[in-house]
């Protein structure tokens, strides 16, 4: 008998191992060791494991490694005004926004002054620091001496202190004068910040001055024709035109007077503020710098890891359940196998 034959016989009779045997079986199945995991295998296992603190070791050297390398950048000087008033802002106005001078020399350099011979409206804001409110008290007075001895007045003052203390001055000297008052006022204490706006108010005063004259033209000539009037009428007539023209003159002149008070005086605005209150940030050390740099990276990085898990949880819900359809699907066969045997 052949192989052949054998099996033909296996399937017609298909004989059925007893219950003794099925046991043997089945308890010699459970009791073969499992087989030792490789070497390979051991690192695949262990890899999952290592991959975490890895990552993580990583991403803070290169967190580091940004923080010290990348270059610092430039901060806004605390002495750059930021803002530019209306005046300034106006057609035909001029701009200056010199940087902090440590001296009354250097800021004499800086502030510029009016141009002499043209109106021009000049306003000038500086802040100091002073030491203490000793000293912020002492500036102050000092500031008041100082317009009085140019000419000037003072339009308004503020002052308060407590734990720290500050002052506001309002001062309006001379526009020839504009430029020694700065000066002067810049030796009461350290700049933390100067703001110098010139208008130009020349071409204003002249464009007026034209239209006064041709408004004593006018009325000029409606006189003479008002002592000519032929009618009652012509002459009514004449009177209110010339009434209207006189009411333009004196607006003109008031509006000239003003404009003309506006230049011969200068505007200062003082503030004094105690170093408490300076607002002068002291940088920290470039280690300080670095590791606040190494940490905006490393949140990113983190935000940038979240991210990517959001997006990634769905597959991985996925994949997850695939695995446990399979998993379930091999085991009922295991058993459908078991028990057909």
């Amino acid at each position: 008998m052949n192989v052949t034959e054998i099996v033909d016989e296996l399937r017609v009779n298909q004989p059925r191992a007893s219950d003794a045997l099925r046991l043997q079986v089945l308890t010699a199945a459970s009791h073969v060791p499992a087989p030792a995991p490789s070497l390979v295998g051991r690192i695949r296992g262990r890899r999952l494991v290592l991959l975490v603190p890895a990552a993580a070791g990583l991403a803070a050297v290169s967190a580091v490694a940004i923080g010290v390398t990348r270059p610092q950048p430039v901060a806004n000087d605390a002495t750059t005004p930021t803002t530019i008033g209306r005046e300034a802002a106006a057609p035909g106005a001029t701009y200056a926004a010199p940087p902090a001078a440590s001296d009354a020399t250097t800021a004499q350099k800086a502030a510029p002054g009016p141009v002499t011979g043209r109106a021009q409206r000049y306003v000038a804001n500086l802040t100091l620091s002073v030491e203490d409110t000793d000293a912020l008290s002492d500036a102050t007075q000092r500031a008041l001496g100082i317009a009085r001895d140019l000419g000037g007045y003072v339009v308004a003052v503020q002052y308060a202190t407590g734990e720290t203390g500050a002052a506001s001055v309002t001062l309006r000297v001379p526009s020839a004068k504009a430029g020694d008052a700065v000066t002067r006022l810049s030796s009461l204490g350290t700049i933390v910040a100067q703001n110098v706006q010139i208008q130009d108010l020349q071409e204003s005063l002249d464009g007026i001055d034209r239209e006064v004259a041709r408004l004593r033209a006018r009325i000029a000539a409606l006189t003479a024709r008002l002592d000519r009037a032929p009618s009652s009428a012509e002459r009514a007539r004449l009177t209110e035109q010339r009434a209207q023209a006189q009411a333009q003159l004196r607006e003109l002149r008031a509006s000239r007077a003003a404009t003309a008070a506006e230049a011969r005086n200068a505007t200062i605005q003082l503030e004094l503020r105690t170093e408490q209150e300076s607002g002068v940030a002291v940088p920290g050390s470039r280690l300080d710098r670095a590791l606040d740099r190494a940490l905006e990276v490393l949140a990113w990085e983190a935000v940038v890891a979240i991210a990517i898990a959001i997006a990634a949880a769905p597959l991985a819900l996925v994949g997850a359940a695939v695995w446990a359809t399979r998993k379930a699907r091999r085991r009922r066969e295991d058993e459908r196998l078991l028990a057909a045997s």
